[in-house]
């Protein structure tokens, strides 16, 4: 392990020497990594704007079916063109390894806002964020394309809405017979991405709740939700029947949430970034 690490440490060395010797980019800091990629941030000279360079991890170089799944990630991205999810705006090589530089989204991850921050969202808010999620997923699900790792490190928020990012573990959407599916997390079809929205929802949900006794107990017993939102959150997360599709899923999103809208606002305004 050591050894891999040394090695990984010797490629942010080439990386940075790379982008050094480009004439348009200016190398700024490694950003991070995960089970795929490293990341990291770089300027654009001319124009003084940052950019994220993800390359596929050394350790994987030689892993045929891994590769392939980094440079699929790149061909969705390139097939997508929301305003949620960022552009590329280059591909290359570097020692052969493969990478690509996308635009930088400035903000803070639901991971942040919640465990760094602190941020706390009533039952009203957590559904207006749900909502704006969902509506991104169905544009995703219209082109043909689940993420399946909608996690809150996943979801960012910037500039007044939403952006999904890291599409390494995203796949083509397909046809798959409920029954046939053992793990919703897995699932290549729209199950994969409403799963884990149920549980985005839930931490959102959990962040105001405050224990009152040490015995850990079910989500259903824990917070105090109305039964339709309980339901619409079984569902999601294949507790009950599940949706037949993330259009379903935000027609039955619960609660009339017209009066949560400025609280909304303010609660978006307080986690965004100058």
């Amino acid at each position: 392990m050591w050894w891999n690490q040394l090695l990984e440490k010797r490629f942010d060395q080439e990386v940075q020497q790379y982008i050094t010797e480009q004439q348009n980019f200016a190398f700024v800091k490694f950003l991070g990594f995960g089970s795929y990629g490293r990341t990291y941030l770089i300027e654009e000279k001319s124009t003084r704007k940052l950019y994220v360079l993800k390359c596929l991890r050394l350790k994987h170089r030689r892993h045929k079916k891994t590769k392939n799944k980094f440079m699929q990630e790149i061909e969705i991205l390139q097939r997508l063109t929301m305003s949620s999810i960022p552009s590329i705006q280059l591909t290359g090589t570097i020692q052969n390894i493969p990478f690509f530089i996308m635009d930088y989204i400035n903000g803070q991850t639901f991971e942040q806002l919640i465990f760094d921050e602190g941020q706390t969202f009533t039952i009203s808010e957590s559904l207006l964020i749900t909502k704006q999620l969902l509506q991104q997923i169905i544009v995703l699900h219209e082109n043909g394309i689940v993420h399946r790792d909608l996690r809150i490190p996943n979801i960012l928020f910037a500039n007044q809405q939403l952006y999904i990012i890291d599409f390494g573990l995203a796949s083509v959407k397909k046809n798959v017979d409920f029954s046939s599916i053992q793990n919703p997390k897995r699932a290549e079809n729209h199950i994969s991405d409403l799963y884990f929205v149920g549980h985005f929802l839930l931490y959102l949900l959990y962040s105001s709740y405050k224990p009152s006794t040490n015995k850990e107990k079910p989500w259903q017993e824990e917070l105090a939700l109305p039964n339709d939102v309980k339901n619409f959150l079984e569902r999601l997360l294949w507790i009950q029947q599940p949706f037949n599709s993330s259009k379903e899923a935000l027609q039955l999103l619960p609660v009339n949430l017209d009066s949560a809208d400025k609280q909304y606002v303010r609660i978006m305004n307080c986690a965004s970034i100058e």
